[in-house]
This record gives C-alpha cells, structure tokens and sequence, in this order.
C-alpha cells in the first residue's frame, strides 16, 4: 500500500467520522425528514393518560392536545411523542406533525419540567404525585448537567474530527503532527461524550418499568435516538484513523529530507539515491 493511500485512508476515515458527528448535530433542529428522524432521545408519553387514569382512577379528558400548533410550554397538552437533539427539542402530536422550541447551543434534556410544562393545570397536582420522585427522569438539575457535558466533548470532538481531516489533506510533518494529536483529542472527547450520554440517558429509563397503584404501566418511555449511535460509530472511526496519522506523521518526521514519501504506511523508508552514494 502507497504511502498516498496510507494518508488517504485516515482522511477517509476522519471525514466519515465527521460526517457522522454533523448528522448527530442536526437531529431535531427542525421537522422536516431528516432532523425528525434523528434525535438523541425520546421520551414517548402514549400511554400516560392510561397510567395517570390508573393512578387517580378518574378519566383524563384534555390531557393530551390533538392541535399541533398549540404553543409549547403553555399547559395546553400534552404531547404524544417529545424528540431531543441537541439544539431544542420537538414534539408531535397524536397526527404526526412536529413543534420545535427556539435554538440553544447545547440545550439540556429536563423531560419532567417540559411534561409539567405542557400538562394543563388541572392535571399537575396529580403528575408530581404520580411520578416517582426517586427517578433520575424527574431530577431536571443532574439530567440537564450532564447532558450539557456530553455535548460540550461531543462538540469539541466534531472541531477536533474536522480539523484531523482538514489538516491530514497538506502533506508535511506540521499538518501530520495537527493531524495525529487532533485525531487523539477528538476520539478522547467522543469516547467520554459517548460515554456520560450515555450513561445518563440509561439512567433516565428507569421509569420506563415503573406501575402505577392498580399495577397499570405508568406509560412514559425512554429510549436513546440515533445520535448516540452516530456518535459512538464517529468515535470508533476518529479512533481508528489515529493509526495512520501516527505512522505517517512518525515517518515522514524520519524521513523529512527525502522528497519521495515511503511506499507503505508500516515499513521503513528506502533510502533516496543520494543516501545510497553516500554510503
């Protein structure tokens, strides 16, 4: 393998990686088809209505609005599906048609404070009664901190992924040296990104087991969107790309002087004819 496919094959790899960390960013940033579709976790409320009914064993009339432009936030009802990413979160009603919130950088997942917000006033004594306090999915404070530090690595990943691939494309022992330590901080920043989101958003699940009094499923699910995938396979690509760049980089270094670069990406450089008639 030619010395030009070695440092083309960490390029493609970086730019996969980086690639994949973009889709993850622009998960639910609006409704249309793709955003809609990635997100970094969702929280399905469909069967609340049954849970809460279970719980107080009164009907649950207006709980949920069928309106998809009603205001978010307004006590006006419920959503049936709420999706976020990592700029705001969506929510769809029972036909399918999606509600965005404002854009902020990094916005941090409080699934409890947004179902509060949205539930008519009617119904909030009986929710903060109704979900169990001890759950991770109602402490706003510990979700909101670490989801906020998951994005800030997995941000400082996809700067690190980009700058890998910008630089690793000039062929010199400086951009090879960029390369190879942003390769390393990014894949760093991905893997405890990865990891903390992760670990937080499992956490968050605990409610999906949760009965209400009568036995009854209390109705609200958690599950992790394709963000999360995107951004483990991200890291594993930036991970693997760090080889090449450190190969490179380490010989081109060696071999600084010589005009042709050497012709696999794991052996040794031959010797350039002046180094031969030197000898």
């Amino acid at each position: 393998m030619r010395g030009e496919v070695c440092i083309g094959s960490a390029s493609a790899l970086s730019f996969i990686s980086l690639l994949l960390l973009i889709f993850a960013h622009v998960g639910q940033i609006n409704t249309d088809t793709v955003p809609r579709k990635i997100s970094l976790v969702t929280v399905n409320m469909t069967g609340y209505a049954r849970g809460l009914q279970g719980a107080t064993g009164d009907p649950t009339p207006g709980l949920f609005t069928n309106v998809s432009t009603t205001p978010l936030g307004t006590e006006a009802g419920l959503r049936n599906i709420y999706s976020w990413g990592f700029y705001k979160y969506c929510a769809y009603a029972e036909d399918g048609i999606g509600l965005c919130t404002n854009q902020t950088f990094g916005f941090p997942f409080q699934p409890f404070d947004v179902i509060l917000n949205d539930t008519p006033e009617v119904y909030q004594i009986q929710t903060r009664y109704v979900l169990p306090q001890a759950s991770a999915f109602v402490d706003s404070a510990y979700l909101a901190d670490y989801t906020r530090a998951g994005f800030w690595l997995v941000f400082l990943g996809t700067l690190a992924a980009g700058i890998a691939f910008l630089s690793g494309l000039y062929k010199s022992t400086m951009t090879f040296m960029i390369s190879t330590v942003f390769s390393m901080f990014g894949a760093g920043c991905l893997l405890i990104g990865a990891s903390i989101l992760t670990a937080v958003l499992n956490k968050a699940k605990s409610i999906n087991n949760y009965t209400v009094a009568d036995g009854t499923p209390l109705g609200i699910i958690v599950s992790t969107g394709s963000s999360l995938s995107l951004i483990w396979a991200a890291f594993v690509l930036l991970f693997i790309a760090m080889g090449p760049y450190l190969v490179r980089y380490a010989l081109a270094r060696t071999h600084r002087n010589t005009i042709a670069y050497p012709s696999a990406c794991f052996t040794a450089a031959r010797p350039t004819v002046n180094e031969r008639s030197r000898t």
